[in-house]
């Protein structure tokens, strides 16, 4: 977080003091999570990268990504959560989607 929001953030007593940091070996993907002083969480971001084996001319495989995922969410004020979630569904030509969302309960 940069600018006057995450200092606004830091001032309220939301910002995080410690994270734990979760990597999944079988795949490319990773979450992090952010907890405040009192050990709750206040920030979680989560990223996948899918990708399929290719091969070229002289038959030499490659790995390259098909399907990406990156999720951010933090706590606001008032207990809600606020999501950032951007998929991106054709790497080869940059087509990305990303939307906002505020619920009651942090994603899972």
């Amino acid at each position: 977080m940069g600018g006057r929001f995450a200092r606004t953030f830091e001032r309220a007593g939301g910002g995080p003091i410690c994270f734990d940091v979760f990597k999944e070996y079988e795949l490319q993907a990773d979450r992090t999570c952010g907890l405040d002083a009192a050990g709750h969480p206040c920030d979680c971001a989560f990223r996948f990268i899918q990708s399929e084996l290719r091969f070229d001319d002289d038959e030499a495989y490659f790995e390259v990504p098909v399907y990406a995922e990156a999720l951010a969410t933090w706590r606001l004020l008032d207990e809600r959560w606020l999501t950032c979630r951007t998929v991106v569904t054709n790497c080869g030509e940059a087509g990305f989607q990303t939307s906002l969302a505020v619920s009651e309960a942090m994603p899972r």
